[in-house]
């Protein structure tokens, strides 16, 4: 393996040494009077001999100069009880914020694709000692009481501010206590009073993880324009783009193959460009281009009419079909789908068939809500004592004992309305007079994307 360092214990050993930094001792002036307070300086214990030589000034008569706090590792020990699966490779998908460089600022677009593969750590246990040196019992009980009250029974350190570090938050343990390292009765010994406070932090050692950049050639537009005559053009050799100006008349969209796709629950079908016969994933499309990386690539539902609105995409992770190989399957990602407009519903029901408490439908309860393909009447159903249309939702009232329509589809008009299914947890949108899936469909060329 090459060489590298991350410096992580050295962070651990800072982060811990800033624990206790910036306490005061108050210190009276003569009489008691104009008192003052002292800041306590604090450092790692572990000093090369070179050092604590020119803090002593070159001198073996110089005396070491309270109060201060020093740390130092006392243990570093293998903690097997923590000891997890040590081939687990935990994948993430990060994309950036697009950068524009003309304005110099992050865009609300999506910009690079990141693959980070972390590798499971190493759990140690790291036993810090804290010495206390004070001049007198007085300066004692100030520090140890400023520091002990922190410690009810732990406090967390951040080893750093990296949102993909899984072990950057410890927490840090009092687990001993020496009042002082003198020996009972002082008489005249005049060695310097030291407490001494015993700490461990269970602690990760991280492996290098791998950064992989996704790229792939999603699709190309070729923009038609629409003159009388190539003199409308205004071509000039000093002009980059004599284009710029000339409105849109059409955009011919090519993806590879054509393909279109068809969504159904988690299957992915591969369809040919008039959509009539199947196609193999593989063997007709990502042979060409790249290997499937199962829970990994990412496939892109485009919802938006426009193909370059990409901000209502749903977007799910895919993974071979072992048994189909027109099939992949998709877990879609939840956070992607457009959020519910209105209350769930329990079923989506045939009402001219089923009724509650009949067998396939539980008896009526407050706020049973279902959604109806099929008109009814209180003279043709009466089990049912309501008057609704189809792909109206209804909902029965325990406050009047019948069902009311809290959703009438033959009048509605406003935002598109979504609905969740809680017998399916699927999602449903009202649009064109009819209830469909929120992402299940056929998906054109340029209306969906693979990301490897």
């Amino acid at each position: 393996m090459k060489y590298w360092y991350d410096e992580q214990l050295r962070r651990y050993i800072l982060q811990f040494v800033r624990i206790f930094a910036n306490f005061k001792v108050k210190e009276g002036g003569k009489g008691g009077k104009n008192p003052y307070y002292n800041q306590v300086p604090v450092r790692y214990a572990d000093m090369s001999r070179m050092v604590a030589h020119i803090l002593r000034q070159n001198s073996e008569n110089m005396i070491n100069s309270t109060p201060f706090i020093a740390c130092s590792i006392q243990q570093l020990a293998i903690a097997r009880d923590r000891t997890h699966e040590p081939n687990f490779v935990d994948k993430k998908q990060i994309t950036e914020r697009k950068f524009d460089k003309e304005t110099n600022s992050y865009t609300t677009l999506p910009g690079n694709q990141y693959t980070v593969e972390r590798y499971m750590p190493v759990p140690y246990n790291l036993t810090m000692q804290v010495d206390i040196w004070t001049p007198n019992t007085d300066t004692k009980m100030q520090l140890l009481e400023q520091i002990l009250v922190l410690f009810n029974p732990t406090i967390q350190i951040q080893a750093n501010t990296n949102p993909l570090d899984w072990t950057n938050i410890v927490e840090v343990e009092l687990i001993d206590l020496q009042w002082t390292s003198r020996t009972q009765p002082v008489g005249v010994d005049e060695q310097i009073d030291i407490s001494s406070l015993t700490f461990t932090l269970p602690i990760w050692l991280n492996p290098p993880a791998k950064v992989k950049k996704q790229e792939i050639v999603e699709q190309i537009v070729a923009d038609i324009k629409l003159v009388d005559n190539l003199q409308e053009l205004g071509y000039d050799d000093a002009i980059y783009d004599f284009f710029g100006d000339i409105e849109n008349a059409a955009s011919v969209i090519v993806t590879p193959g054509n393909y279109r796709i068809g969504v159904s629950g988690t299957d992915i079908t591969l369809l040919s460009s008039d959509s009539l016969t199947t196609k193999k994933w593989n063997e007709d499309l990502l042979d060409a281009y790249g290997k499937l990386r199962d829970g990994v690539s990412i496939l892109k539902l485009r919802q938006s009419n426009d193909y370059e609105d990409h901000t209502q995409d749903i977007i799910g992770t895919v993974t071979a079909n072992t048994s189909d190989a027109t099939k992949l399957s998709i877990v879609i990602d939840q956070d992607t789908l457009p959020p519910t407009t209105l209350s769930d519903i329990s079923k989506i029901i045939d009402p001219q068939v089923n009724f509650p408490g009949d067998g396939t439908l539980a008896p009526v309860f407050d706020g049973q809500r279902y959604l109806i393909t099929e008109e009814i009447s209180t003279s043709g159903y009466p089990n049912w004592g309501i008057d609704a249309g189809e792909n109206d939702i209804i909902q029965y009232s325990q406050s009047s004992a019948k069902w009311v329509v809290v959703f009438d589809a033959s009048s509605y008009s406003g935002t598109v309305p979504v609905v969740q299914n809680l017998n399916t947890s699927k999602r449903y949108k009202f649009v064109s007079n009819q209830w469909i899936s929120v992402y299940e469909g056929e998906y054109n060329p340029g209306f969906w994307k693979l990301v490897l």
